[in-house]
């Protein structure tokens, strides 16, 4: 089925593919290659007004819109006449002029209409249109250089066309160039004349002002009272440097003086004079050092050694004395200079606090003055260099390649169109059908449906078409009697013998039949199985437990029916009298003759389990068709009085889900499932799924028919 879908899918997709490409009609494509020149062509080392594009992706993108622009494709329809191009304008073929020719109007030169006037426009539109709808313009790479290329049904047209297209591009960028160049002359003409009167009526206010208010400068611009400021400031700085210098020496020596250290300062060894008294001192006290030895120092020599040491000492103290007191002295004068100064720097501030303010307004003045000249001067050289440039100008794109005239058409390209119809069909169809499959909520292999449900497939049952003999139908069960050797009838005895090995040991005996879902074909597998049984010499009863809807005696053909299970359970009728013999088998029938009103009691009760205990003695094989597992109960009560369980699934109709569940819920009973009957598959779609299947079936000959 699979291998239908997909190649039949692909043979659609082949057969539309090739017709539409046979009907195409064959276009040829012309390409211009335009490169946006970056390249200034000015004849001043200035920049001028307008010296070219940049060369970023969005200007790039910005021509490609300019090339197929309406404005554009407008202008070459015009030029190139080609409302009058059946092509473009098929109003303009042989038979629309044909036609036009008859309307009266084209003989008396009648008046033409604000209608007729908009006509015309709406055809030139839609000329304009189609005519771009040919066109395609792309960048080349990461360059500046974009290819130009239009379609058409006649080669030479498309080079004619193309190369139009990049000629009106180019000559669109001169003119909008002269234009723009026009305008910014005729402006900046305009502004100039404007900035000159301004520039010319600050410079007036300027003058006007500092005569008002007696303002004088310096050759350099800057007021006498200001140059006076600054030159006390300068002073000031100095003056106020040196204090500290001052200080800081003055505070240096009056704290060795206070720690006895100020003979140590540079100063004070600098100086002769206490040079002079320090070599007397070390003299003293060298000759006291010798005397020691001889005299006590009471002695008087010692004592008047002792008192000119000291009188050295005094006048080295004095004279260091002294250096501080100058120290102090000069930081006076200094601190005297400082305050001088900055009284001179208040007095010349105060002197000139009303001209400062007066400076303030001359100050805006002077910047509006300077500000005014200055734009005027700027505008003045824009207009000139402006104009310098109008006879100049160059556009900003150029034609590196023209159209060359194509020798085979671009479209359709019917070789590789049916080509790649074939791979893309055959994709599409496997598409398709695994859609299809997903779709599928059934099961198609045996190895699926082993896989998922974890117990072995015993046997693949055909469906199987109701047969009429004359005015007897044949039912598939009928098969077991009348063609012992059908592909029905051996898939049943496969069926049986797959239950018979399910227990080596101790081959089960009495066999629950049972489905998911009604409709599956479990009564047909049932009376199957016990016929099947009975033709191989055992005494085989077929037990209809399907309480709620029973089916077994429509199956079997039985009609008239009086006693059944119920009856048998209730003490109504004895066994004897409610088995029936199978019209087609040696097989006996235990049908349901009534409906209870309670069948889980029916089925649960100790008559039950005597029921069956008796005709598991009775009988070399008993089957139980049972009600289905996920609508009722019935199954799961009469299970554990079976030795093992037959699940009957449906090929391709059983939804996975209601399999799963069913097997989950006779497994939950603890009844040991031999396997599934995949029943009714479709002979001829299953082989297309399983290997082994269609093996079965190319055996065919072997089944009489």
């Amino acid at each position: 089925m699979r291998r239908k879908i997909i190649l039949g899918t692909a043979a659609i997709v082949v057969a539309l593919v090739t017709v539409a490409v046979m009907e195409m009609t064959p276009l040829y494509t012309a390409t211009a290659v335009v490169m946006l020149d970056q390249r200034k062509h000015n004849l001043e080392d200035s920049v001028a007004l307008f010296s070219g594009l940049p060369a970023d992706q969005s200007t790039i993108q910005n021509q490609i819109q300019i090339l197929t622009s309406l404005e554009l494709g407008g202008r070459v329809v015009d030029k190139e006449k080609l409302r009058d191009d059946p092509e473009f304008n098929p109003a303009r073929g042989a038979l629309p002029s044909f036609l036009s020719t008859l309307n009266p109007a084209h003989w008396f030169g009648m008046r033409k209409t604000e209608a007729d006037a908009q006509q015309l426009d709406a055809e030139r539109s839609a000329v304009i249109h189609r005519f771009l709808d040919r066109v395609s313009v792309s960048q080349i790479g990461l360059s500046t250089a974009m290819n130009v290329s239009f379609r058409s049904d006649n080669p030479r047209k498309a080079a004619r066309l193309a190369a139009a297209i990049a000629n009106a591009y180019v000559e669109d960028q001169l003119e909008a160039k002269f234009q723009a160049t026009q305008k910014a002359t005729q402006w900046l003409s305009g502004r100039i004349s404007n900035l000159s009167k301004e520039a010319q009526l600050a410079d007036a206010a300027v003058q006007q002002y500092k005569a008002e208010h007696n303002i004088t400068t310096t050759a350099n611009g800057v007021s006498v009272v200001d140059q006076q400021i600054a030159d006390i400031n300068g002073k000031l700085v100095a003056a106020r440097t040196e204090m500290a210098e001052l200080q800081a020496n003055y505070d240096r020596l009056l704290a060795l003086a206070k720690n006895g250290k100020a003979s140590d300062s540079a100063q004070v060894l600098a100086s002769p004079l206490i040079a002079n008294l320090r070599a007397q001192e070390t003299q003293l006290t060298s000759q006291m050092a010798n005397l020691a030895s001889k005299y006590g120092p009471r002695h008087p020599k010692m004592l008047d050694l002792e008192a000119q040491r000291q009188t050295l000492s005094d006048k080295i103290n004095e004279e260091i004395q002294r250096f501080v007191s100058s120290a102090k002295n000069d930081v006076d004068v200094a601190s005297s200079h400082v305050a001088s100064l900055e009284a001179s720097l208040r007095q010349a501030e105060a002197q000139g606090a009303g001209q400062n303010q007066a400076n303030v307004q001359l100050t805006a003045l002077q910047s509006a003055a300077t500000s005014a000249r200055a734009m005027y001067e700027a505008f003045l050289g824009r207009l000139n260099q402006t104009q310098g440039q109008e006879g100049i100008q160059t556009p900003d794109a150029r034609i590196i390649s023209n159209p060359e005239v194509p020798g085979a058409p671009s479209s359709p390209k019917k070789e590789l169109a049916i080509g790649l119809s074939i791979p893309a069909g055959l994709v599409l169809g496997f598409i398709l059908a695994l859609i299809i499959e997903r779709l599928d909520i059934g099961f198609r292999t045996t190895a699926e449906l082993e896989r998922l449900m974890g117990v072995p497939v015993l046997a693949t049952v055909p469906e199987v078409e109701l047969l009429t003999e004359g005015e007897t139908p044949v039912k598939a069960a009928d098969l077991i009697s009348t063609k012992p050797l059908s592909a029905f009838a051996e898939a049943v005895r496969g069926l049986q013998l797959g239950l018979s090995l399910s227990n080596v040991d101790d081959s089960p005996k009495v066999i629950l039949v049972s489905s998911s879902v009604p409709g599956e074909g479990k009564t047909t597998i049932s009376l199957s199985l016990a016929r099947s049984a009975a033709r191989g010499g055992l005494t085989a009863v077929i037990v209809d437990g399907d309480l709620r809807r029973p089916t077994v005696a429509k199956a079997v053909g039985l009609t008239d029916i009086q006693n059944g299970i119920v009856e048998t359970l209730a003490g109504k009728a004895s066994l004897t009298d409610c088995l029936y013999k199978d019209p087609l088998s040696n097989a006996l029938v235990l049908p349901c003759s009534s409906i209870p009103a309670s069948p889980t009691d029916v089925l649960s009760s100790k008559a039950m389990q005597g029921l069956v205990a008796r005709l598991r003695d009775a009988f070399d094989l008993v089957i139980i068709d049972t009600a289905p597992l996920l609508p009722v109960n019935d199954a799961r009560i009469l299970g554990p009085l079976a030795d093992t369980c037959l699940l009957v699934v449906r090929w391709e109709k059983t939804p996975r889900e209601a399999a799963l569940n069913a097997m989950r819920l006779i497994s939950d009973t603890h009844t040991p499932v031999a396997g599934i009957a995949l029943a009714r598959a479709d002979n001829e779609r299953f082989r297309y799924y399983s290997y082994g299947y269609q093996n079965y079936y190319s055996y065919s000959k072997y089944y009489s028919g």
